[in-house]
């Protein structure tokens, strides 16, 4: 489980860690609620992937209707979702972070999941960062995340 309480919000970093923190570890160690603190109330999440027609098909989800679908995708199996890079574009008190990840079922396994990309928007209200909106995209056959990512870490 996240300790919220010690998650800086003023801070993008300390939201982009409580974000990944908060949604691994084992089928009951998943902690809804700091997702749900992370987000604001109107926020959307966005799965995207290719159909079995091979072509591009989003999913768009409230926080709550995130909630429970993944709850049922990930009822019975271990999740850790680490961030492998990171690029931070900031203008004001808005950001976008492009931020690559690896997903695995056991912190310590030698095998991936699967890797992909999340765009997180952020929101300052002056009071704190909120994430407005993320969207991600896993890696697949012609599809790899950026080299030039890995390079800026």
């Amino acid at each position: 489980m996240t300790d919220a309480t010690k998650l800086d919000l003023h801070s993008i970093d300390d939201v982009v860690t409580g974000l990944y923190a908060a949604i691994s570890g084992k089928p009951d160690e998943r902690d809804w609620d700091t997702i749900a603190m992370l987000y604001a109330p109107d926020a959307r999440m966005v799965r995207t992937r290719l159909g079995e027609d091979g072509k591009p098909v989003a999913f768009s989800f409230s926080i709550d209707e995130y909630r429970e679908n993944a709850r049922e995708l990930l009822k019975d199996i271990p999740f850790y979702e680490y961030e492998i890079a990171r690029r931070t574009e900031r203008f004001g008190n808005i950001a976008t972070v492009f931020s690559a990840y690896e997903a695995k079922s056991d912190p310590d396994a030698p095998g991936l999941l699967k890797r992909g990309m999340n765009m997180i928007h952020l929101y300052d209200d002056g009071a704190r960062w909120w994430i407005m909106h993320m969207i991600w995209d896993d890696e697949r056959d012609g599809l790899a995340l950026p080299a030039d990512l890995f390079e800026a870490a």
